[in-house]
């Protein structure tokens, strides 16, 4: 049996020869198909039985059925970038205050990004400074402030994911990191939203496709396509909007991406088409939209409704007719399925990651472990100690001795103190 319906490129009898197969192996019944379509059992029947054509909005409407009956449809939504500035600069103050975190445990550095002059870091967290400007003589105060950068919190997909430890260990969500910010006086510079669709609710090469054929509807005024390049493993990508604009959109093949940060030897690697994410649609919000994306998500706590609600103001696919007007065109009905028909409602998801080491042990054995058995084995036969003399000539980076105090503490000391106090009263 295949691992999953497909919409690429169907022949009418073969599909629907799949369809029973996934309806025998997962104990589906006719009639939970028309429950979840809306169509009768006797239309299905019928078009199971070949008395009726099978049509591609009934094909899609019953992949996404059986996706739903057989929780296979899930898409999910988290935070993948995210940067806000603070006019304030008392950096202790704002990590402990947004990060509910000891501002002890984070290192100095005396370089930064974005015009600050130096950074705190601990792991993937980091926490931009700089000092405030003196004030020219005629100086306006407007004008002066406008120079004075203030503090900045910026986080990659991998800073979110760690930050997403200590919010699940504080029972903290990213709604509360949002008000502390709110709280400080913050201005959202970027936040980046990713739906993460785990089955292949979408096809990217065919939405590429609908979009190089001008199938679509759109505020945007123009976009970028990559193509896949199958030998060098990279998938294909669409962009849509300028990335110099409020929104931007990137839909891409995340499985790809996935296969190429593994470690080890090609062979070693999980096969592309077993990743954990298919697919990936970004909306990337920033300065004046980003505020009033994370507002929407206050207001609300309603990711579906934001993040859907935005798609649908700028992009839709959509299915052809004889018509020339686009307005008459309807719905893609693979796009219908992501924006929500007959699927399941999109929530904010938090997946901690802690920082650890496995992509140190990953480069070991991929370039160096052949290496390092040599040298144990002539140590043994020698009588030399060339492999303690290397590992005593090393030295431990910032970030490896994070990971040293990461393991040593286990968050102990981390979390602050009146955090730690209430957690010890609410479970006495």
């Amino acid at each position: 049996m295949k691992k999953d319906l497909t919409l690429v490129n169907p022949q009418q009898e073969t599909w629907l020869n799949d369809l029973v197969e996934f309806q025998d192996a997962y104990g589906v019944i006719q009639q939970q198909l028309a429950d979840t379509t809306g169509y009768s059992r006797e239309y299905i029947n019928a078009l199971i039985r070949g008395r009726k054509q099978l049509t591609a909005q009934a094909r899609a409407k019953l992949m996404t059925a059986m996706r739903t009956l057989t929780k296979r449809n899930n898409l999910d939504c988290c935070i993948d970038y995210f940067r806000v500035t603070f006019k304030s600069h008392d950096a202790e103050n704002i990590i402990r205050q947004v990060f509910q975190m000891n501002p002890d445990h984070f290192r100095h550095e005396d370089w930064a990004f974005y015009g600050y002059t130096h950074k705190l870091l601990c792991a993937e967290l980091t926490v931009m400074l700089s000092p405030q400007p003196e004030r020219h003589h005629g100086e306006s105060e407007e004008d002066w402030l406008k120079r004075d950068k203030g503090t900045m919190i910026e986080l990659s997909g991998q800073g979110c994911r760690y930050l997403e430890n200590y919010l699940r260990g504080q029972k903290r969500s990213w709604y509360d990191v949002f008000l502390a910010c709110q709280e400080l006086g913050a201005h959202f510079k970027r936040i980046d939203l990713a739906i993460n669709d785990r089955y292949g609710v979408l096809d990217i090469p065919e939405l590429i496709e609908k979009y190089r054929r001008g199938e679509y509807r759109s505020r945007f005024k123009g976009g970028k396509i990559h193509r896949s390049d199958r030998d060098h493993k990279e998938g294909n990508t669409l962009e849509l909007g300028s990335r110099q604009s409020g929104v931007h959109m990137v839909i891409y093949e995340k499985d790809f991406e996935q296969w190429q940060r593994q470690n080890g030897l090609q062979e070693d690697k999980l096969p592309i088409e077993e990743q954990p994410i298919k697919n990936r649609f970004e909306v990337r919000l920033t300065d004046e939209r980003a505020d009033s994306g994370i507002d929407e998500l206050l207001a609300t706590r309603d990711p579906e409704k934001v993040i859907f609600g935005i798609i649908n103001h700028y992009i839709c696919f959509l299915t052809p007719t004889k018509s020339k007007s686009k307005q008459s065109w309807p719905i893609d009905p693979r796009w219908a399925t992501f924006i929500g028909a007959n699927r399941d409602k999109l929530s904010l998801t938090v997946d901690p990651q802690p920082f650890d080491f496995e992509t140190t042990i990953g480069w070991l054995k991929k370039q160096v472990s052949s290496s390092l058995k040599l040298i144990v084995i002539l140590d043994e036969m020698l009588g030399t100690n060339t492999l303690d003399e290397i590992i005593d000539a090393g030295k431990l980076s910032p970030r490896q001795v994070d990971l040293i105090q990461h393991y040593q503490n286990s968050n102990r000391g981390v979390y602050l103190d009146d955090f730690e106090a209430k957690e010890k009263q609410s479970n006495e």
